[in-house]
């Protein structure tokens, strides 16, 4: 199985009134989508599935992804448990992914998807998962029995990383 954790783009704080849930994607983020989107395209082991928080950053993101990976709606899941969810409540809702589904995708926020980042693998390998990063991991088993050190790390990048 393959899964892809992303953090969603860069976020604007400089709207008064909105809620930290409501949080728009800023210019960088905006300008990153398309770009990222085209990296997704030509990835081996594209997601299929997607869960997403239902954040309006994330959504925002999730559209970038979407769009690269080319999955259906009927395959995207939007839940608000995911925002700022904590690495176990990721891991849960993973677990949650049909199990016919061979590469599955999730887009939502730090710590908690630094964390999971840190756990799944063998070994911690980043103190901060950056705006519109991205960590795929290749994992055993199935995603009902999904847990921490079950994966190996492939990649592990960021807007300013890839060219």
């Amino acid at each position: 199985m393959k899964l892809w954790l992303i953090r969603h783009a860069k976020s604007s704080w400089g709207e008064a009134g909105v809620t930290d849930f409501d949080r728009p994607l800023n210019g960088r983020g905006k300008r990153d989508g398309p770009h990222m989107a085209a990296w997704f395209a030509k990835q081996s082991d594209p997601a299929t599935w997607i869960w997403s928080s239902s954040a309006r950053r994330a959504l925002a993101t999730t559209c970038f992804v979407q769009s690269g990976f080319g999955v259906e709606d009927g395959a995207l899941t939007e839940l608000d448990e995911l925002y700022l969810a904590d690495s176990e409540t990721l891991l849960d809702v993973i677990r949650r992914t049909p199990s016919e589904i061979r590469s599955a995708a999730v887009v939502a926020h730090n710590p908690g998807l630094t964390h999971l980042v840190n756990v799944l693998g063998q070994k911690p390998v980043t103190d901060n998962l950056p705006t519109f990063g991205i960590a795929r991991f290749d994992c055993a088993g199935d995603w009902h029995s999904l847990s921490s050190g079950a994966c190996t790390m492939e990649l592990l990048a960021a807007p300013k990383t890839i060219a």
